[in-house]
C-alpha cells in the first residue's frame, strides 16, 4: 500500500469499526451459526410505502423508534457480532444493505456480494435474516434500502468507534534510550499512560488496545490499519506485551517507533520514536561478544572471532554500527580506529 493511499476518512473508519449492523436485511441462503448465538436484534416495519421505521431493538444499537427512516448507530464494539434483522414489512418491502455506490452487499430480494462469505455466515429465513458483521463487511456498509420503493424507504447506518486521536493518553519506550547503541538481542520496554494495554482477544474498546513496533517505517494515521509484516519492519503484540526482544535489526542506524492500535490493528495517534544504532558492520549479522570482557570480538557476526573480524573492523571502522562505539575500542584509547583492528588481530592470535 503506497503512502499516498494509506489515508482513511473518518466516515470510512466508522464503517470499518462497525460492531454490528442493525438494519440490514438480507436475502440468500446459508447455514445457521453453530450455537445459534445472536448479539443484537432490530425489528423494522414499513410505514405505508413512504418509509421504514424501527419498532424495537435488543443489544447495543442506538436509534429512534417510530421515526421515518431513522439513522441506526451500532454501539459498543466487541468485534464480529452476530445480528438478526426482523422485517415485519416482508415480503412487500424487501430490505437491502448497500455500499456508498449503491451496490448490494446483502439483500432479501436478489443477491449481494457478501452472501457467500463463510465468515459472514448469512442466513435468510424470509421475514428475518442473520449475519455476522466482519471487518470487511463493516467497511462496505453505508445504506439500507427497500428494493421496491428505492427512493422513499432508505436510511443510513453508522457505528461508534474509538477515538483514535485522544486528547489524553500516551505510549513510550522506557528502554533502550534514544540514541543508544545496542547489541543483539535488543529488549524493548514500553509503557502507556491513560491507555489500557490488553490482549486483542478483548475486542475493540475505546481507550484500549495493544502495541506495535515499527522499524524504519512511518507512523500510521489515526484509524489506519497497521500491517503485521515482520519482514518489512512491522511487529504487533496482540497478547498485550510491553516487554519484547524479537525485533530483528541489521547493523547500523534505525528509527524505531511504538504505536498503539485497537484489536483490529487500527492505529491510535499514540506513538513514541527513538533512534538507535545496532552494533556491527553493514551487510553482516549483528556483532557479538565471544568472551567475558563485553567487547564485540565477533565483528562480522559469524559466530567466531578470528583474523577476518580484524580485517572487517579495519575496513568498516567508520560505519554507523562501529564508529565511536566503545564496544569496538579494543586498545582502550577511547576511539575506534585502525589501531583497534590491530589490537583485535593480536588478541585473536594469542
Amino acid at each position: 500500500m503506497s503512502e499516498d493511499n494509506r489515508g482513511m476518512t473518518r466516515r470510512a473508519g466508522l464503517k470499518l469499526i462497525a460492531s454490528g449492523l442493525a438494519v440490514g436485511a438480507v436475502g440468500g441462503t446459508g447455514s445457521v451459526s453453530a450455537d445459534g448465538h445472536i448479539d443484537a436484534t432490530i425489528t423494522i416495519n414499513n410505514v405505508g410505502v413512504s418509509a421504514y421505521e424501527v419498532t424495537s431493538t435488543e443489544g447495543d444499537i442506538r436509534t429512534n423508534t417510530g421515526v421515518n427512516n431513522p439513522t441506526i448507530t451500532l454501539t459498543d464494539q466487541p468485534t464480529n457480532n452476530r445480528y438478526r434483522v426482523v422485517n415485519d414489512g416482508y415480503p412487500g418491502h424487501p430490505l437491502q444493505l448497500e455500499n456508498e455506490n449503491g451496490d448490494a452487499l446483502l439483500s432479501q430480494d436478489g443477491s449481494g456480494s457478501f452472501e457467500n462469505d463463510d465468515a459472514v455466515n448469512w442466513v435468510n429465513n424470509d421475514d428475518s435474516v442473520q449475519f455476522t458483521l466482519t471487518t470487511e463487511l463493516a467497511t462496505e456498509i453505508d445504506t439500507y434500502r427497500c428494493t421496491t420503493h428505492v427512493n422513499a424507504m432508505v436510511g443510513s447506518i453508522t457505528a461508534e468507534l474509538p477515538d483514535y486521536s485522544p486528547s489524553a493518553g500516551s505510549v513510550s519506550f522506557t528502554e533502550p534510550d534514544d540514541r543508544a547503541t545496542v547489541t543483539e538481542p535488543v529488549t524493548f520496554e514500553m509503557t502507556a499512560e491513560n491507555f489500557t494495554v490488553e490482549a486483542a482477544s478483548n475486542g475493540v474498546r475505546d481507550g484500549a488496545g495493544h502495541l506495535h513496533i515499527l522499524v524504519d517505517q512511518p507512523a500510521y494515521e489515526p484509524g489506519e490499519v497497521i500491517p503485521n509484516n515482520e519482514a518489512n519492519g512491522y511487529y504487533h503484540y496482540g497478547g498485550g506485551q510491553t516487554s519484547v526482544s524479537n525485533v530483528d535489526l541489521d547493523p547500523g542506524d534505525h528509527t524505531v517507533r511504538v504505536q498503539a492500535g485497537d484489536a483490529k490493528h487500527r492505529a491510535y495517534e499514540l506513538t513514541d520514536t527513538i533512534q538507535i544504532t545496532m552494533s556491527g558492520i553493514p551487510g553482516a549479522e549483528p556483532a557479538t561478544n565471544t568472551d567475558d570482557d563485553e567487547k564485540l570480538e565477533d565483528v562480522n557476526g559469524d559466530g567466531t572471532s578470528d583474523f577476518n573480524d580484524a580485517i572487517d573492523l579495519a575496513f568498516d571502522r567508520d560505519s554507523d554500527g562501529v564508529s565511536g562505539n566503545p564496544l569496538f575500542d579494543f586498545d582502550g584509547d577511547g576511539d575506534v580506529d585502525f589501531d583497534d583492528a590491530i589490537a583485535l588481530a593480536f588478541e585473536n592470535s594469542s
